[in-house]
């Protein structure tokens, strides 16, 4: 949906939404006291003619068949918007069933209690509801519905189009607010079943949930309590013996350290570094271009797969490690072209131990590139959604909305559960015709993995120059 779509859709939905409203507004407001009725039927129908006027909830309102017509509009005007982002309905899992059914039948019963009111329903009786039994009915077919785990949950409807995990599951029990009952279970018994410990690593840290600084938190803990899953073991001996989450030493890149004095850093990052060389080769050249002086010296990872893993102690250990090597190097400004990275060094680096650099993403230092691109995707990297608009201005013809979501192998998923990772590159694949471009190494990496011939680096384009 393009973005001159999504504001017609938007507006569309605004309007229903306030003709819902309007529905339920009494006469006497707009009309004036005497808006009994319109003054132009009295000559030709009877006083009963009034009570037509009168809405179900006993009172005169611009519309008679209020509030049923309010809620006819106000489910559109929802289900426009919803449809606009994308957000599709879900399964619910077994503990919500059970109260979806209670309620509803609940509801059902009360629609048939013969209290005495100003209305009769269907079957001639006095009800709450003079929709009877038709309604009654329609309730009761939801709450079947409802049993075979069918009817929308208000929450997942939210999530389903910003969790990568929800998106591949369908079913609640994966729900990020799951984490909080994670947290409370090895908070007050300090163990996790080896399926609690699958979902909590599961998570790809994304934070479309809002609540990925508590999946944070409850790695923490699991870490300190002992419970180390093995690929987080396999990410730290790898981390002490290379330097890097790879397994792969670094001077297997060809690339050649300068050691010495070095005011601006460019930290190449494991990533870009052992497995995307052509982005790393591609930034440096556009960093030669524009003149720009750094050096290189002998980095390991910035340590914040370890950290988002919930091995706090090796995480800082890391940080620790680079932070020495960047004070006896005289660093001042640190150039990356990871976001990854990016944001471990504004988060972890700076003010710890005195060490206070710049911290530059590539991408800021090349803003007056332009590159054609049009009709192309682009794919913002959760750790650097601020450069939306700067990496839309670069890619000349783009469209406007991106892929609008993680590409799925964030927070240590790719090496956890590589088949998540691949379904969510999949799914952005199925949801965006042609071209998808990134600025992430990492993001580039997964979507690669899924479908090489469509995925684009943005300093790989700038420097071939675009599309070929």
């Amino acid at each position: 949906m393009s973005g001159i779509q999504r504001k017609l859709a938007l507006f569309a939905a605004l309007l229903l939404f306030l003709a819902g409203i309007l529905t339920m507004v009494p006469d006497e407001w707009l009309l004036g006291p005497q808006a009994a009725c319109h003054t132009c039927h009295e000559a030709q129908y009877p006083a009963s003619h009034l009570l037509y006027r009168i809405n179900y909830m006993g009172y005169n309102s611009l519309c008679s068949f209020a509030p049923f017509s309010s809620l006819i509009l106000v489910g559109a005007a929802i289900l426009i918007f919803l449809t606009t982002f994308k957000i599709k309905f879900e399964r619910w899992g077994p503990q919500y069933r059970v109260l979806a059914v209670a309620a509803l039948v609940a509801l059902a019963i009360m629609t048939m209690l013969p209290i005495r009111t100003g209305y009769q329903d269907l079957l001639g009786m006095s009800t709450l509801d003079p929709l009877a039994p038709l309604s009654t009915l329609f309730l009761l077919a939801l709450a079947l519905a409802a049993s075979m785990g069918f009817i929308v949950c208000p929450f997942l409807i939210i999530m389903r189009c910003r969790c990568p995990v929800l998106e591949k599951e369908m079913d609640a029990s994966y729900a990020p607010d799951r984490a909080i009952l994670r947290y409370l279970k090895i908070a007050l018994t300090g163990r996790l079943s080896d399926e609690d410990v699958r979902r909590l690593y599961m998570c790809t840290l994304c934070n479309g949930c809002w609540l990925s600084w508590f999946n944070r938190h409850t790695r923490a803990m699991a870490v300190k309590k002992g419970i180390v899953p093995s690929h987080l073991a396999s990410i730290r001996g790898s981390m002490e013996k290379y330097g890097n989450p790879y397994g792969t030493a670094l001077e297997a890149d060809g690339g050649n350290a300068i050691n010495g004095k070095a005011d601006t850093l460019l930290f190449r990052g494991c990533t870009a570094r052992l497995k995307a060389p052509e982005i790393l080769s591609a930034a440096q050249l556009l960093l030669d271009k524009k003149g720009i002086k750094y050096g290189l010296i002998d980095e390991s990872c910035c340590g914040y797969t370890l950290i988002n893993l919930g091995d706090l102690d090796a995480g800082l250990k890391a940080v620790d490690r680079n932070i020495a090597a960047f004070k006896a190097a005289g660093v001042r400004r640190i150039i990356t072209v990871c976001p990854g990275c990016y944001a471990a060094f504004n988060r972890y680096y700076k003010g710890r131990g005195g060490f206070d650099p710049e911290v530059v993403l590539a991408l800021d230092l090349l803003k007056e590139m332009r590159v054609p691109a049009k009709g192309v995707t682009v794919h913002d990297p959760c750790h650097a959604r601020d450069k939306r608009e700067l990496a839309r201005s670069v890619l000349v013809g783009a469209r406007e909305d991106g892929t609008g979501a993680c590409c799925g192998a964030g927070g240590g998923v790719m090496s956890f559960d590589r088949a998540l990772a691949g379904h969510r590159a999949n799914r952005i694949f199925e949801e965006n015709p042609g071209s998808v471009v990134t600025y992430c190494p990492f993001c580039y990496l997964n979507l690669s993995r899924t479908c090489s011939e469509r995925v684009s680096d943005i300093y790989v384009l700038l420097a071939k120059g675009g599309i070929k």
